[in-house]
């Protein structure tokens, strides 16, 4: 087994009452603003002008100095504006402000795939400007850095590991064929020995998945949070990508069809009706809330799950490829803060064998050429440090910061003990 399952921790299941539901859709917003960056983040010029009307799936964007489109309308709408934003995931952004109406753009005819080479797959990916929400990274840039790599077994991973995502589990339920295609696709241009699909559920779901995607080994991915999705007889290494990525990645190659939305778990106690739903993308995080409705005032709004997700200010922020979950809640999930009292539990719940509090010490006292051979660059960012702390402390945050610190400043405090 592998050493992800010996370590980390037990997380709380709070995934229904929105993982039995099906994909709910969101009607088209009154407006959504459409970043204007292409998947690799370059910027783009609108390729309408202000007052014109786009049908839903033609292009939205140009990249500088590129003839090939890279942004796409993710509805029928009036290019009504283009506006400055700050995006907590994408940074200043210009966005193109859609008016939204009723109306789709043609439906392309259905083409094969069984022939498509890895360049065609890679340039299909890159086109519709495929985004995986695993690590939110551009899907053809990914599988092309696995090319001419060492052996290796390729996963799409539907495991949702976090107390809230079922995101992944909604997709797989309402396109698990889909799906499956996709994940050939990628295996085959990226190089993978073989492809799997790996979730939590067991028995009747994981029969009705299977099912449903003939052919393909379906794995159960057990132990502590976070783990391996890999085969239990896996002698390889195992490389992910997201469920959505490679349903996108097969719409793309099948029928040219750019990523213009996706699929995201709505959830928390301050939601009334918590559901999965297909958000097309700039679709405002307030927007979404009101669709699904809202209980109470939520305390805090958190992009992403309980674990590893960031907390904004305002809501008006755009949805956009890469998110898979929103949570809404009244209170923080976190004890009082206090000192930490060095009682290890953090060393127990690290996944890659790390030392989270005295990472966080010689952070802590500025000692920054002495955190090299702690190996901070091994973090993952998996939040499990933190959820055990009893002290209550970010260690995730301080060992994160310890990875980006790169040993540009020293200055001694304390005793300054090696290890």
């Amino acid at each position: 087994m592998s050493k992800f399952t010996k370590r980390g921790v037990f997380l709380p299941s709070l995934k229904e009452p929105a993982a039995s539901r099906p994909i709910a859709d969101m009607p088209v917003p009154a407006q959504v603003f459409v970043p204007l960056v292409t998947a690799a983040g370059a910027p783009c010029r609108p390729a309408a002008g202000i007052y014109e009307t786009v049908l839903r799936g033609e292009p939205l964007g140009f990249p500088e100095g590129d003839d090939v489109p890279a942004v796409f309308a993710p509805v029928t709408g009036v290019l009504s504006d283009v506006r400055e934003m700050t995006h907590p995931l994408l940074g200043d952004i210009s966005c193109a402000v859609l008016d939204g109406m009723a109306g789709e753009g043609e439906t392309p005819r259905k083409r094969e795939t069984a022939a498509l080479t890895a360049e065609e797959i890679f340039a299909a990916a890159r086109a519709a400007g495929i985004v995986d929400e695993l690590d939110g990274s551009p899907l053809a840039d990914k599988l092309e850095s696995w090319v001419d790599t060492d052996p290796y077994l390729l996963g799409a991973d539907g495991t949702e590991q976090e107390p809230y995502g079922s995101s992944a589990w909604a997709v797989l339920r309402a396109a698990a064929a889909e799906v499956s295609e996709g994940l050939g696709l990628a295996a085959r241009a990226a190089g993978a020995i073989d492809c799997h699909i790996a979730v939590k559920q067991r028995g009747r779901q994981r029969r009705a998945l299977a099912e449903s995607a003939p052919g393909r080994l379906i794995c159960t991915a057990r132990g502590k949070y976070p783990a391996v999705p890999e085969p239990r007889s896996a002698v390889l290494p195992v490389r992910t990508v997201g469920v959505q990525a490679c349903r996108a990645l097969y719409r793309a190659c099948a029928y040219g069809e750019p990523q213009s939305g996706c699929v995201v778990t709505v959830s928390g106690d301050a939601v009334a009706n918590p559901q999965n739903v297909r958000v097309p993308t700039g679709t405002l995080v307030k927007d979404l809330l009101h669709f699904c409705g809202l209980s109470a005032d939520p305390a805090y709004v958190i992009l992403g799950d309980a674990m590893t997700g960031v907390a904004i200010a305002q809501t008006d922020i755009a949805v956009v490829p890469g998110i898979a979950c929103i949570l809404a809640l009244t209170v923080r999930p976190q004890p009082k803060t206090r000192a930490c009292v060095g009682c290890g539990r953090c060393v127990r719940a690290c996944h890659a064998d790390l030392l989270p509090f005295e990472i966080m010490r010689r952070l802590d006292n500025m000692q920054y050429e002495r955190l090299s051979g702690l190996l901070p660059e091994d973090c993952d960012g998996c939040g499990a440090c933190s959820y055990v702390c009893p002290a209550g402390l970010d260690v995730t945050a301080k060992v994160l910061e310890a990875r980006d610190a790169r040993g540009t400043i020293f200055l001694k405090w304390g005793d300054g003990d090696d290890l």
